[in-house]
């Protein structure tokens, strides 16, 4: 893999699992994904629980050769165990052993020799966190990994992370809904020079102005059951969407938008994740920084 920046779209590619976001099209992701290599997309996330590894295996084959040259981050730290229903119950381990094996898996579904970036998904509150990042940081010397990353970690656990290995970056959910950054972690990126990856950057879609209040949800979205998307909390947030598009078309843009490239303007933020399904929404997201 080269060195070079991420760019600041980066291709969110949890939908590529087939599962929790509706009905997916794999072959209008495909599109879209070479859309976006067009564009100058070089930034792929995944994680091995997308899917249960279907996501970072879709991703491999569709690159192809160009999974060298491009930044692919992924993340591990979660188990998982099928359930006769079909769908998987899922916990958090971030003990060593359960990393090593994570980031084992990682390189054989991307088909890489060195994953470009691997987070931690989520800590697992059980397991040190040293003892989590001082194993990341020995597999990091055996050239398994080249960035090391944080996701969905509180302040204190990213100084611990930070105590005993290099983090470069680290995930949280920013957008316009839920506000900016917590200020103690920005301020430990700033002094670690720790690059932020922003993810739900639209808000599960609700930046993206396209939903009203009779707006339905199937049973394999994951929206038909998060309490956002019910009620008063639904009818809350369709509210303030309808405040920043007019805030938006006052500058000539969309909400969308305006939601992504508020979050890119923040302190640290190198790269606003996106959920994407076809060409399209590629271009669409695209427009936001040009």
């Amino acid at each position: 893999m080269k060195d070079f920046s991420v760019s600041s779209i980066c291709f969110g590619c949890e939908p590529l699992g087939g599962v929790d976001w509706g009905n997916i099209d794999i072959n209008s992701i495909k599109k879209a994904i070479y859309k976006g290599l067009d564009l100058g997309v070089n930034f792929f996330d995944t994680a091995g629980v997308y899917g249960l590894g279907l996501s970072e295996e879709r991703l491999s084959k569709i690159l192809g050769v160009s999974r060298h040259d491009v930044v692919i981050a992924t993340k591990g730290g979660l188990s998982w165990k099928l359930k006769s229903s079909g769908r998987a119950i899922v916990r958090r381990d971030s003990s060593p052993s359960s990393i090593r094996k994570d980031v084992e898996t990682s390189l054989q579904r991307l088909r890489l020799e060195r994953l470009p970036i691997f987070y931690v998904h989520w800590p697992d509150n059980i397991t040190p966190i040293t003892d989590t990042f001082f194993e990341l940081e020995k597999i990091r010397k055996e050239g398994k990994i080249k960035s090391i990353g944080c996701s969905n970690f509180s302040v204190h656990q990213i100084e611990e992370a930070c105590s005993v290995s290099k983090v470069e970056y680290i995930q949280q959910p920013i957008n316009l809904l839920d506000g900016l950054l917590d200020k103690n972690i920005e301020k430990i990126c700033t002094q670690q020079r720790i690059k932020v990856i922003a993810y739900n950057v639209l808000a599960f879609g609700l930046l993206s102005g396209k939903y009203q209040k009779n707006s339905y949800f199937s049973e394999n979205d994951r929206r038909s059951r998060l309490d956002l998307f019910k009620g008063d909390n639904f009818e809350n947030a369709l509210r303030v969407v309808e405040k920043l598009k007019i805030e938006a078309s006052e500058n000539d843009r969309t909400i969308l938008q305006h939601s992504i490239s508020w979050v890119l303007s923040q302190k640290n933020v190198a790269s606003a994740i996106v959920g994407i399904k076809n060409p399209n929404q590629m271009e669409e997201n695209w427009s936001a920084i040009t």
